[in-house]
């Protein structure tokens, strides 16, 4: 009764006025709540301002954080690492971003230079868009308040935000200048990827500098400011580029760019990022990746190793000051080299991962692809400075030194070349030794050669040009394993126990069942290559500071050299492993060899080297892996004088690879073609094998008869020839790979019985192989014909090649030429245009 006496003097007009108030006294709380908010923070937000102002222009607390340059050994700039990141575009580079600055006015904010920071017209506008489409679809906020918004606010949609920042925005346009507003605001802008600023967003994408971008590649990264994950070139190439027409239009539309030149700069920009919307492959455009630790980045993972040492070595606020300048001991030709061809081979071995197991899961094998890497580190073996190093495809923060110097998988054969330097300084071996290829049985181990066939005795150049596997495992019986791990140590410069946890003690050593990092297996051949002492591998030489003052230098940090073996088998060694290149001994790189012999200018300077191939262990393919083909690991170390590369193939996770130690091989050849030619001076020491030996000639038909088998197939892959491959080769034999694995197994147990029938195994094997060599003997003949035949097919197929490379390279030149048209064709118009 109380309720209806007392609302019965009220209408409907009463409780609207009433409602009224009530929703104008949270207005009113609400408001003044974000504007004591404000008040509260007007003082530091003015401060802050004044601060960015100041270093906008090179004054001020921040000016003085200067990036850490980072120098090559002939004093060339290769990195300028940030200490603390972010863009750092000054007033005098925001001049000279003309393409940018259009872009960024034209689509986010036209009226930019005639509001006072906040329009009202693209508010109307943004307003009257979002009604008519019935949904949000464009936001009315100018450049000055989504500047205020990235500095002030904690960025969630709400009416206090938007009002907060409106105020902020007031603020800013009494303090800054509307070009140092638009500066500002290209700094900090959220750009994707991690990336923050049009800077680091720059050379992410394009690996260029801001103030170099074209206006299509301006409208791309003005195009990723609404959504940058959704818009990324990376993510969706055609949406991207859909955003980035919308951009061009814009600036089309209010005069800032011709028709003609849109379409002009346009088509430049999809060739020469080689963009192909028929795959959704976004082409070179952010194709490796970038860091963003780093302005400029021509070594990455040299870089990042500088980085890591300059925290480990030097107090925070010294690196936080910036200034320093790092000398290193990279050569920019052989990095260069050797960044180009890794990424070359991995892009086809990503390639053939997928189209070679068509029957696995796609988005499974994609997966995988992308974690297929490969490493490439070589060293001065006199002083051990790192002349170049890779350690990835791509530019990825936290791995790029994880592969090279922390990463440690087995070295398969690759370990061979150490193997028998330690035979030969042992005196176990000699270097015209004869040894005897057969089947052995050594306490229950029985390593199989990869062709299950034994050659009898050889002479040991042999052995070691085909890697063969019998020999080295006998030769390590012989030598002993324990004083075989002394000779790790002692090159490794590891302790005792060290040593026995990692490298076991069991026959299996002898082909590469220990582990390594590939900065290690250089550093184990490096006594081979210059004539028997130890090293240790450098890459930075002296860190100074803005004044010139040292810091730290190598020179304070005296090496002790140890003497690992004696001249004579270091020399000796050498003159073993140029043989793997060698065709007449069918050695495992003889392809190389052979290109040699064709071509005097192919290599011309001395080469040796050892290839490594780790199976995968059966019961892993069988379980994780099954149906993939391919290899674990593939190895290669290339020596010439006074320098040791070693290439490592393979996937992070072990998933198998296309790929053998003669994949790794082409690397290297590559690299070595590329960045050695011209610069590499003496000789490996003479070493002369007994010239009264006539071991060579006797064995070369017994090497004949196998060379088909072995190599003619494999180096059509080792070419990339997908066109000439074996599809028998794409049907894996489960049963065949379990033998392969046997040879890295190791049974001590000397039952009677198990040996007893292993040997009456052997004999039927025997008695089998016997009638077999009765049945080949009559295809001798035919074979050798066939073979004289595949030899002039070759030949016409590398002429083949040759004429398709050629017009390759014309097709190049005249799109190059096109380009360089193009160029004028827009460097007239903006000529026009000023």
């Amino acid at each position: 009764m109380l309720y209806n006496r007392y609302f019965s003097y009220w209408g409907w007009r009463e409780y609207t006025i009433a409602i009224l108030l009530g929703i104008a006294f949270y207005i009113f709380v609400y408001v003044s709540v974000v504007l004591i908010h404000y008040a509260i923070d007007r003082s530091r937000i003015s401060q802050e301002l004044k601060s960015h102002k100041e270093w906008l222009h090179g004054f001020g607390e921040q000016s003085k954080k200067k990036p850490i340059k980072i120098y090559a050994a002939n004093g060339k700039l290769m990195g300028e690492y940030l200490p603390e990141r972010g863009s750092k575009i000054t007033m005098p580079v925001c001049k000279q971003l003309r393409p940018l600055r259009d872009a960024v006015i034209a689509t986010e904010d036209n009226d930019f230079y005639s509001h006072r920071g906040i329009s009202y017209r693209s508010i109307i506008r943004a307003a009257w868009k979002n009604i008519s489409s019935f949904g949000i679809r464009q936001g009315g906020g100018t450049i000055s308040q989504q500047l205020a918004r990235n500095l002030f606010t904690n960025m969630k949609r709400s009416f206090s935000r938007k009002l907060y920042e409106s105020l902020a925005a007031y603020q800013i346009e009494s303090v800054l200048s509307k070009d140092e507003i638009l500066c500002l605001y290209l700094n900090k802008i959220y750009m994707g990827e991690g990336r923050i600023g049009a800077e680091e967003a720059s050379w992410f994408y394009f690996k260029k500098p801001p103030e170099k971008l074209d206006i299509a590649e301006a409208a791309m990264i003005v195009g990723l400011f609404p959504s940058p994950v959704k818009y990324s070139p990376l993510n969706n190439i055609e949406l991207s580029l859909k955003k980035q027409k919308m951009v061009l239009d814009r600036m089309t539309e209010i005069g800032n760019l011709s028709q003609s030149k849109r379409q002009k700069t346009m088509n430049h920009f999809l060739r020469r990022y080689q963009v192909k919307l028929s795959t959704k492959d976004s082409g070179l455009i952010g194709l490796y990746g970038a860091s963003r630790y780093f302005r400029f980045n021509m070594a990455p993972s040299a870089n990042e190793y500088v980085k890591d040492f300059l925290h480990q070595s030097l107090p925070d606020d010294v690196i936080r000051n910036g200034g320093l300048k790092v000398y290193t001991t990279i050569d920019p030709i052989r990095q260069n080299a050797a960044l180009r061809n890794i990424r070359s081979v991995i892009r086809r071995l990503r390639i053939q991962m997928i189209s070679k197991n068509p029957k696995k899961d796609p988005e499974l094998m994609q997966e995988y692809s992308r974690r297929l890497n490969g490493v490439l580190i070589a060293l001065d073996s006199v002083t051990g400075n790192i002349l170049s190093v890779v350690g990835g495809y791509s530019v990825t923060e936290g791995t790029m030194t994880r592969r090279v110097w922390s990463m440690r998988r087995q070295p398969g054969s690759s370990l061979k070349g150490f193997l028998y330097a330690v035979a030969l300084n042992e005196e176990t071996l000699k270097i015209n030794s004869l040894v005897d290829d057969k089947r052995i049985s050594i306490n229950g181990y029985r390593p199989r050669n990869w062709n299950r066939k034994y050659l009898g005795e050889i002479p040991l150049v042999q052995a070691v040009a085909m890697s063969v596997n019998t020999i080295a495992v006998q030769t390590l019986h012989d030598l002993g394993i324990s004083r075989f791990r002394s000779y790790l140590s002692s090159a490794l410069g590891l302790g005792f126990f060290e040593a026995r946890k990692r490298f076991p003690g069991n026959l299996s050593l002898a082909l590469g069942s220990g582990e390594l990092s590939p900065l290690e297996l250089a550093k184990i051949y490096a006594p081979i290559s210059n004539g028997g002492f130890s090293v240790t591998p450098k890459l930075i030489r002296f860190i100074e500071t803005s004044q010139g003052d040292t810091l730290w230098s190598t020179s304070r940090y005296k090496t002790s050299q140890t003497k690992v073996f004696d001249s004579a088998s270091s020399s000796s060694t050498l003159k073993l492993m140029e043989h793997v290149f060698d065709p007449s001994l069918n050695g495992t790189a003889s392809f190389i060899g052979k290109r040699r012999e064709s071509n005097t200018n192919y290599l011309p300077f001395p080469i040796a080297g050892k290839t490594g191939t780790v199976q995968i262990d059966s019961k892993v393919r069988k379980t994780k892996y099954k149906g993939i083909r391919g290899v674990r690991d593939a190895w290669f170390i290339g020596i010439v004088p006074r320098e040791v590369t070693v290439v490592w193939l393979g996937q992070d996770e072990g998933v198998p690879i296309s790929a053998s130690g003669a994949t790794a091989a082409t690397v290297w050849a590559a690299y070595a073609q590329s960045a050695l030619k011209g610069r590499i001076q003496g000789n490996f020491p003479a070493y002369l094998i007994d010239p009264f030996d006539q071991t060579f000639e006797e064995n070369t038909e017994d090497i004949e008869s196998i060379q088909d088998d072995q190599y003619d197939e494999e180096e059509d892959e080792y070419e990339y020839d997908e066109e000439e491959e074996d599809d028998d080769d794409d049907e894996y034999d489960e049963e065949e790979e379990d033998e392969e694995d046997d040879e890295y197994e190791y049974d001590d147990d000397n039952d009677e019985e198990r040996d007893n029938k292993r040997d009456n195994d052997e004999d039927k094997d025997n008695k089998r192989d016997d009638d077999k060599d009765k049945d080949n003997k009559r295809d001798d003949d035919k074979d050798k014909d066939n073979k004289r035949d595949d030899d002039k097919d070759k030949d016409n197929k590398r002429d083949d090649d040759e004429d398709k490379d050629n017009k390759r390279d014309d097709d190049e030149d005249k799109d190059n030429k096109r380009d360089d048209d193009e160029d004028k064709d827009n460097k007239r118009d903006d000529d026009e245009e000023g």
